[in-house]
């Protein structure tokens, strides 16, 4: 062997090292039965209960049932945004809110309406979380950490993962990338919040795909934060690129999001890039600096 072999091996044999290192160092992600993923959370210093692990919320939640079994107080009246629009709401005050060694004190959570599937979940982890750490979540590896700023994330993310610089939509934190369906160019939100991807209607006829045809059926409700409901269209649309990843024979819905009007790209092609398409994926975040790594998981299956 010679030596940039033995270099190159090295490289490869250290990088598979960090890898599972900071999988093991973090918190596991479980799949629960609705389709999220799930990571243990301190509330007030107590638990841990499962909360939803989300990229695209600007800010974590609890939902009432929960905050009314453990008392927390209520904190002002504000505004509940989702994919399918806004409410109003009354907040929940909480000390302390801790995640992989990461607390954030003395915040006032969103209150979400209860789910009608009756799932035990407590809250949503959202960006509050993760604005001064390096975020790193496998789905493959089913982990999450939380790593110190000075972390070099591109050493974490590997030599293997695409690079975004991300883009953002209008009054939020979260982060936008481009996708091309079928070839075709588009925007989409990163939401690891959401189960299934969604596309508009002017995506849809962009790449040919007619939602109102015989091939597509009425899909599942769309139900964001505010549990309203939006009725979509659900077929195969084809291929997805996305951050050096490509998903072949997706279905996906086809619904008009009133979230897609509030975004930059508003009237554009849009989508809602989901866990559907983050199986066996590793996602390297740096919130501060708008970045982030994409890369298939070292533990893929």
């Amino acid at each position: 062997m010679n030596r940039c072999m033995r270099i190159s091996a090295f490289a490869a044999a250290f990088q598979l090292l960090l890898t599972i290192a900071v999988a093991s160092a973090g918190e596991p992600l479980r799949w629960d039965s609705t389709g999220h993923l799930l990571v243990p959370v301190l509330v007030n210093g107590t638990g841990s209960y499962l909360f939803i692990f989300d990229v695209g919320a600007d800010r974590s939640a609890v939902y009432h049932a929960f905050a009314t079994a453990h008392g927390l107080p209520k904190g002002h009246r504000g505004e509940l945004s989702g994919a399918v629009g806004n409410e109003a709401e009354m907040t929940t005050r909480i000390d302390s809110l801790s995640l992989d060694g990461r607390a954030i004190r003395h915040v006032d959570v969103d209150t979400l309406p209860d789910r009608p599937d009756g799932a035990k979940i407590a809250g949503v982890a959202g960006v509050d979380f993760m604005m001064d750490r390096l975020v790193v979540m496998d789905t493959g590896c089913a982990s999450v950490a939380l790593l110190p700023v000075g972390t070099n994330p591109a050493g974490v993310a590997g030599v293997h993962a695409s690079f975004v610089k991300a883009g953002a939509i209008h009054d939020g934190k979260q982060l936008t990338l481009p996708v091309w369906i079928n070839g075709v160019k588009g925007m989409a939100t990163l939401n690891t919040g959401a189960r299934a991807t969604m596309i508009n209607r002017r995506f849809a006829h962009a790449t040919g795909i007619k939602p109102d045809s015989p091939a597509f059926k009425n899909g599942p409700a769309v139900r964001g934060a505010t549990q309203r409901i939006i009725q979509s269209r659900i077929s195969p649309i084809g291929n997805i690129r996305f951050a050096g990843m490509t998903r072949n024979g997706v279905t996906a819905r086809v619904v008009d999001l009133p979230v897609f009007d509030d975004a930059t790209w508003a009237g554009g092609p849009a989508m809602n890039l989901g866990l559907d398409l983050l199986h066996n994926t590793r996602l390297t975040v740096d919130y501060r600096q708008r970045k982030f790594w994409m890369a298939p998981s070292a533990c893929a299956r």
